[in-house]
């Protein structure tokens, strides 16, 4: 259960720093 969890989190910050990034980089632009 608890690997689920660390995955289900890690794939939500990925797609978090990601949408971060990308917010970035529009404002960079």
């Amino acid at each position: 259960m608890s690997t689920d969890l660390k995955l289900a989190l890690m794939t939500a910050v990925g797609c978090l720093l990601m949408i971060v990034a990308f917010s970035f980089t529009a404002i960079l632009h």
